[in-house]
């Protein structure tokens, strides 16, 4: 109900590699899948069927889609834990199975490591270069897009 008054500190960022992906693990990721892939993108965006600010849109293969504002309630506030939980259940993410997370340029795949972390998943992955870098590099067939599929 009052705004805190936190006491200044010191904090020294420690870079964690195993806590992000590259485009190389990704594309060995498909072939033989070793972590599960979540993408936080709106779901026109992951189907394809939206541009993705200038990019054509689609997603990775055996990627599963959960909008990062699902993970969010009305006021903008994180869900409660067991919401929280419920939307992984229903989308058939296991917590207890590696996790990268993943969407246009790294940033909104933060929430849903958030929610996991929330969730007492602490080593959710990132891959930073997500879509933008995906769609640049990976060849066409490991580019899932519906409206390039209802075009051919």
């Amino acid at each position: 109900a009052e705004a805190s008054q936190p006491a200044p500190a010191v904090f020294k960022a420690k870079l964690n590699r195993a806590l992000l992906k590259t485009f190389e693990e990704m594309m060995q990721n498909v072939g033989s899948p070793q972590f599960q892939v979540v993408d936080s993108r709106p779901e026109g965006r992951f189907r394809g069927t939206e541009l993705d600010q200038g990019l054509e849109s689609g997603h990775i293969p055996g990627a599963v889609n959960i909008p990062f504002v699902s993970f969010l309630s009305e006021t903008g506030h994180e869900k409660s834990i067991e919401e929280i939980q419920d939307i992984f259940r229903e989308k058939k993410v296991d917590l207890m199975k590696p996790l990268a997370v993943t969407c246009r340029k790294g940033v909104t795949a933060c929430h849903i490591a958030l929610a996991a972390y929330l969730c007492g998943k602490r080593d959710v992955a990132i891959y930073d270069g997500s879509w933008s870098e995906w769609f640049h590099r990976a060849p066409p067939r490991y580019k899932i897009s519906e409206l390039k599929r209802n075009k051919a």
